[in-house]
């Protein structure tokens, strides 16, 4: 009997993988020539190429890929079904009666009553395809380009939120979305549906943005051919962001100020400090380990982009250190973080009133608030960023650290105020006399 072979359609991160079965099915052609057709079924099953071995048509034993054997298993049964169901039709005499399409459909049926049946995602809605992009991320299927870098926690949390927000407007609208119905229309209403929520500018903008990324998945797998998603005025509503960054002054205000009657905020405290000197992200921060050390530099592979980044080792960084011997405190959640890194800043005095516009249900509004609110994890790289440049160290050296591509995003990372900025030019020769300008006659 011949083999069932599978094979991967498309090169994408999570391919769809099909079923072909020959066996010896020809239609004869408007030339009186033979036309053989093979029996091809669509497993439901994806895989990223990566974890696929083409010589033994299964996912590689890999630990990134850890459910390779119930997901081998799958195709085992899908398999041993085809051939079963071929062997019956030539056991019940009607072997010269089979096409393709009646073993699909046999094979389909036997599935379905054994329970194995993947059902194709084309039949199944928006969000239970969101789901599974979810799911694929959150395994190792799904990868971040070609670098094949797991998806991180934080991007997931922001999946599962577009998701629960998309669930939310579906039952208030009485409406089962399908990849059909993502169109400008559903664009100017879910928009209109979330600042009647009252939500923020740059929430509203990220859900866009996951929107248009599983838009853009669903069409690589064939899935769907609705491009409206790429339209101009689809796109991803923001705001500039209320972020700031912390001087060299009220750095030394945190570092100095004595928290050892408090535990939980001395070692937050320290942990926010080496990200202040260091510029690593928080999921770096939490995989920071005392191998990562040498004696002058710290080298560690980032984890949102797989790059491994040399940077020097300062002061303030190795007497912290020291104090743990190099064997630096678990880092807490980023939520927990957040939440004591304010109460940190308050304590220390950082304590400046910042204007803030925020723009909520499409209506703006401005108030002060304290300086010290608005410390979260990811103000540390910031303030890395922002000192290292107001020191005069070129950008492009920065940026090997930082990992941004472009000057043009590193530039709009920065935070500088105007205030800044115009003592900073006034040191500039042109505003001082020390630079004698040559007038021609």
């Amino acid at each position: 009997m011949a083999n069932v072979r599978f094979y991967l359609n498309g090169k994408n991160n999570h391919s769809l993988i099909f079923a072909r079965f020959n066996f010896n099915y020809y239609e004869i052609d408007s030339t009186g020539g033979k036309k053989y057709k093979s029996f091809k079924y669509s497993t439901g099953e994806t895989i990223n190429p990566n974890y696929w071995n083409k010589k033994t048509q299964r996912a590689k034993e890999n630990s990134k890929f850890p459910q390779y054997p119930e997901f081998n298993q799958r195709l085992n049964d899908i398999e041993n079904i085809i051939k079963n169901v071929f062997r019956q039709f030539l056991n019940d005499g009607k072997g010269n009666e089979l096409t393709p399409e009646l073993l699909k459909q046999a094979v389909r049926g036997q599935l379905k009553q054994d329970n194995k049946i993947i059902l194709p995602l084309r039949n199944k809605g928006f969000l239970q395809f969101i789901e599974r992009v979810i799911i694929d991320s959150r395994n190792g299927t799904r990868l971040v380009g070609t670098k094949g870098t797991r998806i991180t926690e934080g991007t997931i949390n922001s999946y599962n939120a577009t998701c629960k927000n998309l669930l939310a407007y579906e039952t208030d609208n009485k409406k089962t979305l399908k990849l059909s119905d993502i169109t400008l229309d559903f664009y100017r209403k879910f928009v209109k549906y979330l600042n009647d929520k009252n939500r923020a500018v740059n929430t509203i903008g990220v859900h866009i943005k996951n929107i248009k990324l599983f838009m853009k998945i669903a069409v690589e797998m064939g899935l769907t051919d609705n491009r409206e998603f790429e339209k101009k005025e689809f796109a991803k509503i923001e705001a500039e962001a209320q972020t700031i960054y912390l001087n060299e002054t009220e750095l030394k205000q945190i570092y100095d100020y004595d928290f050892r009657n408090n535990k939980k905020l001395d070692t937050v405290r320290d942990i926010f400090i080496i990200g202040c000197y260091t510029g690593l992200r928080f999921s770096d921060l939490q995989q920071l380990r005392k191998e990562h050390f040498t004696k002058d530099t710290i080298n560690i592979r980032t984890i949102k982009t797989g790059d491994t980044v040399v940077i020097p080792l300062h002061w303030t960084v190795r007497e912290i250190c020291k104090k743990y011997d190099y064997n630096l405190p678990r880092v807490i959640s980023n939520q927990k973080m957040n939440e004591y890194i304010k109460k940190i800043g308050e304590l220390a005095g950082i304590k400046e009133k910042i204007l803030i516009t925020e723009t909520r249900g499409g209506l703006k509004a401005e108030k002060r608030i304290n300086k010290y609110e608005l410390i979260t994890v990811h103000t540390a790289r910031r303030t890395f960023s922002t000192n290292m440049y107001k020191n005069d160290i070129p950008i492009l050296r920065i940026m090997a650290i930082t990992g941004h591509r472009t000057e043009t995003a590193f530039l709009k990372y920065i935070k500088i105020t105007p205030e800044e900025n115009a003592q900073t030019l006034s040191k500039h020769p042109f505003f001082n006399q020390s630079k004698l300008l040559k007038v021609a006659n």
